[in-house]
């Protein structure tokens, strides 16, 4: 089996000395941090930990209850299948060939992801949730068969994408219906991204987002020079890190890996990223993880740069000026980019 990575936060107490095997810390330049006041809680089908830095008890925990309320929310809105969200309502109007009237900050996010999705070519494309149906990923467990040659090429003559839907007197409607949103592919950076305005509503000095190992470092102060340390783990030996990294306040690093959510059929392991131009899953990285001050375009690029895989990646990285990005294939090697070599040390 392949060797595969996954950026994961460990906890350290002085410089990667005394490494411990969960958890996080905050490292500072001059100091040693002040201990964090933290919050484990379970939404978009993973665990979300809020770390907050040199904040009094109450204010802090004033701060996590408000972020774990506003996910609670958005998991409910987002999430594709679930009956009373607002995704589901749309996709249930598209598949009826009805327009639907949205609140404005989902029509805001759709039409942002559209831009967005079109600057990858549809490699990242939230509006393949019916393909998603099809390889069964759209429950909580995955156990084949894959779908037919038949069936995906089915949905490939349809093929159906975000692209398709557009907006007339404040209501959203779909060239095609077979279209079926899931935002999964970027939702948690959305996520990020307002939980930041929140912390900055509470006047969090520091703290870190992480959810089920995509992160999200902040801090009130632009000049801040505290730090937080990665480890990324090698998961066929957990005990174990390849490489580490410097992570900065104010931003975000999202990893996708085609070993995070799979099915093996006939000896055939087949992951959860699919590649909208073939309509079967991505097989030539193992991972892409993306360093970015817009955790929106991380997350999703995180993706895109999966799917692209050796022949596509290039083109992504020069359309979204990409600085900081790491690469894995299937054999485990690695492509740095130049920008992260210097926070970048390898085991």
């Amino acid at each position: 089996m392949p060797l595969t990575t996954r950026l994961t936060p460990y906890l350290t107490k002085h410089r990667l000395v005394g490494l411990l095997l969960a958890g996080l810390l905050m490292l500072s330049a001059c100091q040693q941090p002040n201990p964090s006041i933290q919050q484990t809680f379970y939404v978009f089908g993973t665990e979300v930990t809020v770390h907050i830095y040199d904040t009094p008890a109450p204010q802090a925990q004033a701060a996590i209850h408000a972020i774990e309320q506003h996910f609670l929310t958005m998991h409910q809105a987002w999430h594709a299948w679930e009956p009373h969200g607002w995704v589901y309502q749309i996709n249930q109007a598209i598949a009826h060939d009805q327009a639907i009237a949205i609140p404005a900050d989902i029509q805001t996010f759709i039409q942002q992801t559209q831009q967005l999705s079109a600057r990858t070519q549809y490699l990242f494309d939230p509006g393949i949730g019916g393909l998603i149906a099809l390889w069964g990923f759209h429950g909580r467990d995955w156990q084949g068969p894959p779908p037919s040659q038949t069936e995906r090429q089915a949905w490939l003559d349809q093929r159906p994408s975000i692209a398709d839907l557009y907006f007339h007197e404040q209501q959203l409607h779909s060239h095609n219906n077979q279209v079926r949103l899931d935002f999964g592919g970027n939702l948690k950076g959305l996520a990020v991204q307002q939980a930041w305005s929140i912390l900055e509503e509470h006047q969090i000095p520091s703290a870190l987002i992480n959810l089920g190992g995509d992160i999200g470092s902040f801090s009130l102060n632009e000049t801040d020079t505290q730090f937080w340390t990665i480890q990324v783990r090698n998961p066929k030996q957990p005990n174990q890190a390849i490489a580490s990294l410097t992570l900065p306040p104010n931003l975000a690093l999202f990893t996708s890996g085609t070993y995070q959510r799979y099915f093996e059929w006939d000896d055939q392991r087949f992951s959860h990223l699919l590649n909208p131009n073939t309509a079967e899953p991505a097989n030539s990285f193992a991972s892409a993880s993306v360093w970015h001050p817009d955790p929106v375009i991380a997350d999703s690029l995180a993706t895109a740069l999966v799917i692209a895989g050796p022949t596509g990646w290039q083109a992504l990285v020069n359309e979204f000026a990409l600085t900081h990005y790491l690469l894995i294939d299937q054999q485990n090697q690695l492509i740095i980019s130049p920008a992260l070599t210097s926070a970048l040390r390898q085991h």
